[in-house]
């Protein structure tokens, strides 16, 4: 007996020396500031009886008590979730709806800005936006560690709801982790009728799944709790980036896939992807894509390289190295070159990868003293100091084939038969 007690207590005790072990080497070289702890905001909100305009609210005294590193106003209203009406003009159905609308939901350390051109985009076509503010976000990178992917999922649920109230078509569009969570409020609510994704994340390193382990030791390890910790100089955005947010993320895609499996979906999905993408799985998302058997479903994929043309896909050519471009990189598919912040005469640079290196490379990127932009492949760094782009160089014609996607679920909710047509040769140029 007194034997078998040695045994546990020794196992016991490497354990524990494991843990700390670990703990003292996930901290070491991390420097924590102020905005890697939890803001004091307690303030609860009641999704079940409040309107649109109550949780912009409530979401602007979220960021005033948690945003100390900027009192500028202009700052504090692009962070904040946004509504689009539209115009007086538009067209009404007979109970006095609008016809169309669409909830955004920014992706994951993003915010509400960077939907807000492709927002504004959809609200000149007379629908009407709702777009979300998610839990943890635009406000500093420690409130990421309180959350969960539930919370996000009860805010997209939360929007859904309301905009059902104001349209008779309910769109649901998400960048990244917000494409994961169109998906999975798509296939548990009948109310949407279709989706838009940007780099939906379908599929991430499965690394990932462990990360919600280690994100225990952050309570006797601050500093181990993040995965990476860079100078927070994004403004709309996080530099840094906790092993919570990886293990929700993780976490909302099995949820994601479990649902997708008791509802496959039977409505139009248009997806906008890069095939360099080195975020997400892209062959995931085009296998996804595949299995979308609506007539209205399309791909569009843009890819440095030749690749074959697929059924409802359009591969376009992303490659432009004499504009200083080499690829599409998973952020920005949905931003356009004149944004004032991720545009190409913006004041911000993507330069995660140089973090921590020597040769002063990241000052260089942060400086904009890039060779090309593009997603950091190890092709693409190759080549030179490589800044990851932020928006998209064809914007102009991403918006013509959401048009055309809009047009096909228009034409197939009046009941007429539709097949897309992809008359052009692939991989097409679309400077062409």
């Amino acid at each position: 007996m007194k034997t078998g007690m040695r045994v546990i207590v020794g196992c016991l005790f490497l354990f524990s020396a494991g843990l700390i072990s670990l703990g003292v080497f996930l901290s070491k070289g991390k420097e924590l500031q102020p905005w890697h702890f939890p803001a004091p905001f307690f303030e609860p909100f009641d999704y079940e009886n409040s309107n649109f305009g109550d949780y912009i609210a409530w979401s602007e005294r979220r960021i005033r008590a948690s945003r100390i590193d900027t009192s500028d106003e202009t700052v504090i209203a692009n962070l904040k979730p946004f509504i689009l009406e539209p115009d007086q003009d538009c067209p009404v159905s007979p109970d006095g709806k609008y016809l169309d609308g669409i909830v955004l939901v920014h992706g994951l350390i993003a915010s509400p800005w960077s939907m807000k051109p492709i927002g504004e985009y959809f609200n000149s076509r007379c629908f009407y936006v709702l777009a979300i503010l998610l839990p943890g976000h635009g406000t500093r990178p420690g409130d990421m560690l309180g959350v969960t992917w539930e919370d996000w999922d009860v805010e997209v649920r939360y929007a859904t709801r309301l905009l059902a109230q104001q349209v008779d078509r309910v769109y649901v569009s998400g960048h990244s982790a917000g494409g994961t969570l169109a998906v999975l409020e798509a296939a548990r609510n009948p109310e949407v009728d279709a989706l838009i994704l940007f780099a939906p994340a379908l599929e991430v390193d499965e690394t990932s799944r462990y990360a919600g382990y280690i994100q225990y030791l952050g309570r006797f390890f601050p500093a181990a709790s993040w995965f990476e910790l860079e100078p927070e100089d994004g403004v709309y955005r996080y530099e840094s980036f906790p092993f919570s947010a990886a293990a929700d993320t993780w976490d909302l895609i099995q949820e994601t896939n479990k649902a997708l499996a008791q509802n496959p979906l039977d409505i139009p999905v248009m997806t906008i992807t890069s095939a360099e993408d080195t975020t997400v799985d892209v062959q995931t998302t085009f296998e996804f894509m595949q299995g979308q058997e609506h007539p209205a479903s399309f791909t569009l994929l843009y890819s440095q390289y030749t690749l074959p043309s697929y059924l409802r896909t359009s591969v376009q050519n992303s490659n432009v190295p004499e504009q200083g471009i080499l690829s599409l990189s998973h952020l920005g598919l949905m931003t356009p070159p004149e944004h004032p912040h991720y545009g190409v005469n913006g004041d911000y640079h993507y330069c995660s990868q140089y973090f921590g290196q020597p040769r002063g490379t990241f000052e260089q990127c942060k400086a904009g003293q890039r060779d090309f932009y593009g997603e950091i492949t190890e092709a693409n760094m190759e080549r030179g100091i490589i800044e990851r782009i932020a928006f998209n160089p064809f914007y102009d014609e991403l918006l013509k084939e959401i048009d055309l996607f809009l047009e096909q679920v228009s034409l197939d909710q009046r009941g007429i038969p539709l097949q897309r047509q992809i008359q052009d040769s692939f991989p097409r140029n679309i400077d062409n």
